[in-house]
């Protein structure tokens, strides 16, 4: 199958090739280039998906999702496990629809990525590659401690060994950990307790996630090497350049920061402030505060060569599931370009998750996960939003 589009845009953040084409075989890409080329060096195809005046470009990749997280819910009584497990396939498949065909869930009900991950192989249903921590590590009382069975609250260095050998034996690929809230000047594990936790983790060949926001937390999480930092509300630039210097990645997730603060300024704005009350001013102040901090920091990271990639961490009920789109337009209006942003949601994550030329690229060699879109994203990076159809490993699974 040849797939082609008026424009193509490869996802490493510098190539776009005007009338481009993918060779699709066996679910995976052969060649990449103009459709002139490739049709006249391959007469023997007969299938061929012609998309006008659209654009190609890699599936996207969502980096901090939770897909299984029950606890926020209104009615969150009804929520056994089987429920939690039709939530999260709803989640995912609506995510797939949106372009999203690779994620990263950061803690999730223990047990229900592993279980979406089987059914999918065994052919059950269609959802995006799922990669995930299973539960996320936490100490007593921190942040999300009320997170149920998404977390286990570990203290000491002994316990968080034996809680890392535990989300390997459930699956983990990667290990999560949670070391900082609202609190400035808290740190909720010790330097010793995270060295340990990637210590532990590498040991058992995975790879690392914490949530960390603002400091000694962050100063922690730089020192003891996590593969990424989620968050980073309040990163320097001294720590910004260790991160670069260890091959660290930033998982940013403005779009949660800068959604929360436009909707609560919006009410402000409309002279409805006196409706607010004491936790929403809370959440004002720190998200205008983190939105600030992104503001000044994405763009200047980025050029230092920091390793940013798309995180959503989209769990409040009724949002929109992993909306990566989204969380790309917010990069670009503080200061990326619509290439360097698409490469933040492609090459980037795939590049973080060590699956580098496999996804989060159209180039040979990888999977077919294509997604197409109306119109050109490098004058508008709101079409990525307009969706025309999703392949993934090169079966169409919507359009």
């Amino acid at each position: 199958m040849i797939i082609t589009a008026k424009r193509l845009i490869t996802g490493d953040g510098k190539t776009v090739i005007p009338q481009g084409a993918v060779l699709l075989k066996d679910g995976k890409i052969q060649e990449v280039g103009e459709y002139a080329v490739l049709r006249a060096q391959h007469p023997e195809v007969t299938c061929v998906e012609e998309y006008g005046d659209a654009t190609l470009l890699p599936g996207l990749i969502d980096m901090h999702v939770h897909i299984g997280y029950w606890y926020n819910r209104r009615d969150k009584e009804l929520y056994d496990k089987y429920l939690v497990g039709y939530m999260a396939l709803d989640i995912a498949q609506r995510a797939l629809r949106s372009g999203v065909t690779t994620m990263r869930d950061l803690s999730s009900a223990g047990g229900v990525c592993q279980s979406l991950i089987v059914a999918s192989k065994k052919g059950f249903l269609r959802i995006p590659r799922i990669i995930h921590c299973n539960k996320a590590l936490n100490a007593t009382g921190g942040h999300a401690w009320q997170a149920g069975d998404s977390i286990v609250e570990v203290d000491g260095e002994d316990e968080i060994r034996k809680a890392v050998r535990e989300q390997v034996r459930a699956g983990a690929q990667w290990i999560k950990v949670m070391s900082s809230h609202r609190t400035p000047g808290i740190s909720e594990y010790t330097q010793e307790e995270l060295n340990v936790a990637v210590d532990e983790a590498r040991r058992n060949l995975r790879k690392t996630a914490i949530h960390s926001s603002l400091q000694p937390s962050l100063e922690y999480a730089v020192n003891a090497g996590f593969d990424t930092i989620e968050h980073g509300t309040d990163l320097t630039e001294d720590q910004a350049e260790r991160m670069i210097a260890k091959g660290m990645a930033w998982t940013p997730t403005v779009l949660v920061h800068h959604n929360a603060y436009t909707r609560l300024q919006a009410i402000i704005d409309a002279g409805e402030s006196h409706n607010l009350n004491e936790a929403q001013w809370q959440t004002y102040r720190i998200y205008g505060a983190s939105n600030a901090s992104f503001r000044r920091n994405l763009k200047a990271f980025h050029d230092m060569g920091m390793t940013i990639v798309s995180g959503t961490d989209m769990i409040g009920e009724g949002a929109k599931p992993a909306p990566v789109a989204a969380e790309l337009a917010v990069m670009v209006e503080y200061g990326l370009t619509p290439l360097q942003a698409i490469a933040v949601g492609t090459s980037n994550c795939a590049r973080v998750l060590g699956m580098e030329g496999e996804i989060g690229i159209l180039a040979a060699g990888a999977q077919g996960d294509i997604l197409v879109v109306e119109g050109d994203p490098m004058a508008d990076i709101g079409t990525l939003e307009k969706v025309k159809a999703v392949y993934s490993s090169g079966e169409k699974v919507c359009e």
